[in-house]
C-alpha cells in the first residue's frame, strides 16, 4: 500500500493544500493548547500504514516540539516537512527552524517578519530534493527547453530578490522588536491568556495571540478603542468546505473560538503598547 498521508494540525489552509497538490491526503491531528503546535501524542495516534510524513507548523512564530516529532518520525520511518511560513528566525535549543526536517517552507508574504512582496523559499539538505525543486520552479526544464518533468512557473524576480536582501538584513532587528513588544504585553496584560514560550525556544512573534473565552466581545471592545485585531484562525481547516473532515479535535476547535491577535509589529511605539494594554485591561 503506497504511503499517501501527511499529519498536520491547526494552521492556515495552504498547509493542507500543499499535501493535496502533492497527490496525498491531509490527516488532521490536534495541538497542544498552550503553544498551538502539533501535539506529538496526537500525531502518533493518527499514524496509519498510509502515513508518509509529519508536517509540524511553527505557528505564529513559535517552534513546534521538534525533538519529539523528529524522534517519532524516525521511529516510524516518516519524512518531516516543516511549515515555517511564519517563523523565519525562530529556533529551538539553538537550532533554527527549517533545519530539523527533510525540507521546510518559508513564506515571504507582505505580512511576514520579512517579505519579498510575494513568494517564499524551500530549504533542504537533500540534493535530490533540491534538484527536483529547481526543476519544478522553472517549468520542469533541465537545460534550455529540455523538460525533464512537468513543472510550474515559480521563479522569483530580481526585484523580489533585491527587496529580500534588504529585508533579510533588517530581520534580526525587527524580530528583536517583536520579542520586546511581546515581553511587554506578557508582563502587563491582565484577564487574558498570553502566549507561553516553549522551553529552549526563540519565538519570533509573527502574531501575538492571546486567548479569551469571550473573544468576539473583547475584539469589539478593542475596536471601539481604536485597537486593530485579527483572528488567526476563526475556523479549523478540517471543517472547511474544501475538506469537511468529521474529526473532532477539541483543542484546535476551542482555539478557533478563543484566539485573538493583538498588534506586535516592530513599528509600535511605547504609547501604542500602553494603549493596547489599557484597552485590554479596562
Amino acid at each position: 500500500m503506497p504511503r499517501r498521508e501527511a499529519k498536520i494540525a491547526f494552521t492556515f489552509g495552504a498547509t493542507a493544500h500543499a499535501v493535496v497538490h502533492a497527490g496525498a491526503t491531509p490527516v488532521f491531528a490536534d495541538i497542544t493548547p498552550e503553544t498551538f503546535t502539533l501535539d506529538p501524542d496526537a500525531a502518533a495516534a493518527a499514524i496509519t500504514p498510509r502515513t508518509a510524513a509529519i508536517m509540524p507548523v511553527h505557528l505564529f512564530g513559535q517552534p513546534a516540539d521538534m525533538q519529539r516529532l523528529t524522534a517519532l518520525a524516525e521511529l516510524r520511518g516518516l519524512v518531516v516537512v516543516e511549515d515555517a511560513a511564519q517563523a523565519i528566525g525562530a529556533a529551538l535549543d539553538s537550532t533554527p527552524v527549517g533545519t530539523f526536517g527533510h525540507a521546510a517552507a518559508f513564506s515571504f508574504y507582505p505580512t511576514k517578519n520579512m517579505h519579498t512582496i510575494e513568494g517564499g523559499m524551500i530549504v533542504t539538505a537533500d540534493n535530490h530534493v533540491a534538484h527536483r525543486l529547481r526543476l519544478l520552479r522553472n517549468q520542469g526544464m533541465n537545460g534550455r527547453y529540455e523538460y525533464e518533468i512537468v513543472g510550474y512557473h515559480a521563479r522569483t524576480t530580481d526585484v523580489s530578490a533585491a527587496i529580500g536582501r534588504v529585508q533579510l538584513a533588517a530581520l534580526p532587528r525587527r524580530n528583536a522588536c517583536r520579542q520586546a513588544n511581546a515581553a511587554f504585553l506578557n508582563d502587563q496584560l491582565c484577564g487574558v491568556i498570553t502566549p507561553p514560550l516553549r522551553p529552549g525556544a526563540v519565538h519570533v512573534y509573527h502574531q501575538y495571540v492571546i486567548r479569551h473565552p469571550d473573544r468576539d466581545a473583547l475584539r469589539q471592545h478593542l475596536a471601539d478603542q481604536g485597537i486593530g485585531t485579527d483572528i488567526h484562525y476563526p475556523a479549523p481547516v478540517h471543517h472547511s468546505p474544501a475538506y469537511n473532515v468529521p474529526a473532532t479535535l477539541p483543542h484546535t476547535e476551542q482555539a478557533t473560538a478563543e484566539v485573538l491577535s493583538l498588534p506586535v509589529h516592530p513599528h509600535l511605539t511605547a504609547l501604542d503598547l500602553a494603549r493596547i494594554v489599557a484597552a485590554v485591561n479596562r
